[in-house]
């Protein structure tokens, strides 16, 4: 250390002010309990397997499967809070380029989204139909209860999606 520097004096009160008004503006929103639930559910399966083959020596079956099933729910939730917040990942730089289009080349990328998600719904659907005798490996459930799960989820999205597509031309509001 240099003996002519003066010494650095930190702020706690500043930095404890500046990380109160940072978690007063942290706010869960009742809807997002279901997706912190199912991850903290997705979090035990995964430690469960972990435990037990590096821990015990003997994997419990089913915990694979499992999380895997609870990973793509997860995925799917949290589409909808993203969809809901407008947090989804975006090519940000790329608006200063669009101009006076801006507005128009967000409507029809939300379009082309709400589309995407009709025609996975459909695809759902199909599973749905295809996979109602099959049984998952190790899980005591049909398989196309996943299914069913998914085109809920991606039917939330869509409703969600179309509200704020009605919104952007009822109201005027900036599509999230």
């Amino acid at each position: 250390m240099d003996p002519n520097s003066t010494p650095v004096s930190i702020k706690f009160d500043e930095l404890d002010s500046q990380d109160t008004k940072h978690f007063n503006q942290f706010i869960i929103y009742k809807a997002e309990w279901v997706l912190i639930a199912v991850f903290s559910f997705l979090f035990c399966i995964v430690f469960l397997q972990f435990f037990s083959r590096y821990v015990l020596n003997d994997s419990v079956a089913w915990t694979e499967e499992a999380a895997r099933y609870l990973l793509i729910i997860t995925a799917f939730i949290g589409a909808i809070r993203c969809q809901i917040k407008g947090t989804h990942i975006a090519l940000e730089f790329m608006d200063k380029y669009y101009g006076s289009y801006q507005r128009a080349v967000q409507f029809f990328a939300h379009l082309l989204v709400l589309i995407l998600i009709v025609s996975l719904i459909f695809s759902s659907i199909t599973m749905i139909e295809r996979t109602s005798f099959q049984h998952m490996v190790s899980l005591p459930f049909p398989k196309y209860y996943l299914y069913i799960i998914v085109a809920s989820l991606l039917t939330i999205n869509a409703v969600v999606l179309s509200y704020q597509l009605i919104s952007f031309f009822q109201k005027g509001e900036d599509i999230k």
